[in-house]
């Protein structure tokens, strides 16, 4: 008995191994009736387009019903007597064709394909291979078509989603009925489109899809966009078989028929075609046109959500790191905030270790330290901080940014703003690359990014300096006015600092608090000359010296300063006039070419794609940047002109 019990259920097993064996070359058509596309624009006249594979004079007995009801319809017609139908032939043109001649036999299933077409319908031709091409668009010329089929040669690689997107897109602005029929050998290797965005693409123009092929791994993908969008899938066993596939895609694109009914339905209405035994049903929304598979039987859509680079496994693996990195970071620093505290004695000795530091409720102008605000308050964040001064301060990055800070008149400490900055400028950077994708893209963009706040600061220490180097005539000769007064020349500044405008009373005032904690007033003075880099301020500062240690009219000596400035300022500004022109011309010259080259990549993104995808076109660019950027650099020294 057990013997028996084992034989018949290996019998069992092999009938069905059989019966789900498909055989190669077999298609798979679905149902004998399916509804294809409603227009319901006209209630009067709603066309339903539908397939049906069997006997045309059959047609003669089937049915329609809206919402449950039969209604009357006309006679059911062959869509070729209402519609043109627009084809688009993407053939695989990778070097895997060349395997038995595939792409010959593809050539011939092709070449017949056009030779059985009706005089209405219209036919483009796509190859794709590393880069899709369109070989031809829509037209019924025969001969033309014949050429462009001939015409395709061979590349590597295979990008098929890419070639798809492509090709629906070919519909926008046609009245054709979109078909499109695929042939390839071999799964999607190099396209920067999925295969969602392949299924969306043909979806979206109403679409139907036609796979035909050899069996392959990736075939399975263009069988499921086929089946979304209503159509077929197909497989030869040999290249001697491609001709029968593509004899069955048209004769199935032949067997579309419309039929008209009159409606008074509103809102979603359901309809059903019956034909002996074979039913299909649809939905539609009335007094719209809705075309495709998808649009008739709407099914959701899960899309994901995010970044796509986060959804690959590189992309996935850094954001985990991310968020453990979150989490181990606010976990030290609520541990750091209730147990890591200095206590009441290191708090107590902060001041004198750290220096002077002024109530933060006064102006953070009249400190004198330089050192700016404390934004740090948590134990983690102060012992990084810490970590990022020291390292800053061994290699003499520190002081840099110091003055830098100093200079642009921020309230910042230089190890809080170097810290804060290299974060920002991490945790930025990996948003980009998460963002873009692409190493190339986030490393410009990371570039960008560790630039700009060195040029802004850079930008406000230089309009700062130019605001003070305007105020200093004008300055010295309040100056001389209070020394003639009588006043002494600590009074004398003291008592400027408080009629000048910024910035210039403000250094000033800290001259003042310098002198009265015990520094020298002229080395207060060259202070600020460093500071600002003012080369006018410390030829005034090396006067007052001179003159306090040979003696002399110091009022006097002040006043000729003071002119001498003011006559090399309107020579300064004689000369930026005369400039100007060769300024704004180097500044146009130097734009015009982005300008352009952006304008044409907007207009039309292909014709700019040799310079970017072939290595002569990357060599032209290379240089070209560096040639504009030179003759940026030469012009700007022409016209530049120290006094």
């Amino acid at each position: 008995m057990r013997r028996l019990a084992a034989l018949a259920t290996a019998l069992g097993l092999l009938l069905l191994a059989i019966a789900g064996t498909v055989p190669a070359g077999a298609q798979d058509t679905g149902d004998p009736l399916s509804i294809r596309e409603v227009d319901a624009t006209n209630p009067d006249a709603v066309e339903v387009t539908f397939f049906y594979s069997g006997d045309r004079n059959d047609l003669a007995d089937i049915t329609i019903r809206e919402n449950g009801k039969l209604k009357e319809a006309t006679p059911a017609v062959p869509l070729d007597d209402q519609r043109a139908l627009g084809v688009v032939l993407i053939i695989d043109a990778s070097k895997s064709m060349e395997q038995n001649a595939l792409i010959e036999r593809v050539k011939e299933a092709a070449l017949a394909f056009v030779d059985a077409k009706a005089a209405t319908d219209q036919i483009a031709i796509v190859s794709f291979a590393n880069k899709v091409k369109v070989e031809e668009e829509f037209t019924s010329d025969k001969d033309v078509l014949n050429k462009a089929i001939d015409d395709i040669a061979l590349q590597p690689d295979t990008s098929l989603y890419d070639a798809i997107v492509r090709s629906s897109a070919l519909y926008r602005d046609s009245d054709l009925q979109p078909n499109l029929i695929v042939f390839s050998d071999g799964q999607d290797s190099t396209s920067k489109a999925d295969q969602a965005t392949a299924q969306a693409a043909v979806t979206g123009v109403g679409g139907t899809l036609f796979a035909v092929g050899v069996e392959n791994s990736g075939f399975t993908s263009l069988k499921e966009i086929a089946a979304e969008t209503g159509g077929s899938a197909t497989v030869a066993d040999d290249p001697a078989g491609v001709g029968g596939l593509f004899e069955g895609v048209q004769e199935t694109l032949r067997k579309q028929y419309v039929l008209t009914y009159p409606s008074d339905a509103t809102g979603t209405v359901p309809i059903e075609l019956t034909l002996g035994r074979d039913t299909a049903s649809a939905e539609f929304v009335a007094g719209s046109s809705q075309e495709g598979a998808s649009a008739l039987r709407p099914q959701p859509v899960d899309e994901p959500s995010g970044p796509e680079f986060f959804r690959s496994s590189v992309g996935l693996l850094i954001a985990l790191v991310f968020v453990a990195g979150a989490v181990l970071l606010a976990v030290f620093s609520i541990g750091s905030s209730f147990l890591g505290d200095d206590g009441s004695l290191g708090q107590a000795l902060q001041p004198y270790s750290e220096g002077y530091v002024a109530d933060p409720d006064h102006d953070a102008d009249d400190r004198g330290d330089g050192k700016g605000q404390v934004l740090v308050q948590t134990p983690l964040l102060q012992r990084a901080v810490e970590a990022t001064g020291s390292f800053a301060e061994q290699r003499g990055l520190l002081v840099k940014v110091e003055g830098m800070l100093e200079r642009a008149n921020l309230p910042l400490r230089p190890a809080e703003a170097l810290f804060f900055y290299i974060a920002g400028v991490v945790l930025v950077g990996g948003l980009l690359f998460a963002v873009a994708g692409s190493p190339v893209a986030a490393l410009i963009g990371l570039l960008v990014l560790a630039l700009l706040p060195p040029a802004i600061v850079s930008f406000l220490a230089n309009r700062r300096r130019k605001k003070f180097e305007s105020l200093l005539p004008d300055t010295l000769q309040l100056l001389a006015s209070t020394l003639r007064a009588g006043y002494s020349l600590m009074q004398g500044v003291e008592a400027v600092s408080q009629e000048v405008s910024e910035p210039m009373g403000r250094e000033l005032r800290r001259v003042v608090t310098e002198a009265r904690l015990g520094r020298p007033l002229e080395e207060a003075l060259d202070g600020i000359a460093r500071r600002m880099e003012s080369g006018d301020f410390a030829w005034a500062t090396m006067a007052i010296r001179i003159q306090r240690e040979v003696g002399g009219n110091l009022a006097e000596l002040l006043v000729t300063v003071a002119e001498t400035m003011t006559e090399r300022e309107r020579l300064r500004r004689d000369v930026n006039a005369l400039t100007a022109e060769g300024k704004i011309s180097a500044i146009v010259l130097g734009i015009l070419p982005v300008g352009l080259g952006l304008f044409i990549y907007t207009s039309n993104p292909g014709y700019m794609d040799p310079l970017f995808e072939k290595t002569v076109g990357k060599i032209m660019l290379g240089g070209s940047i560096l040639l504009a950027l030179f003759g940026f650099w030469w012009m700007k020294k022409t016209i530049e002109v120290d006094i």
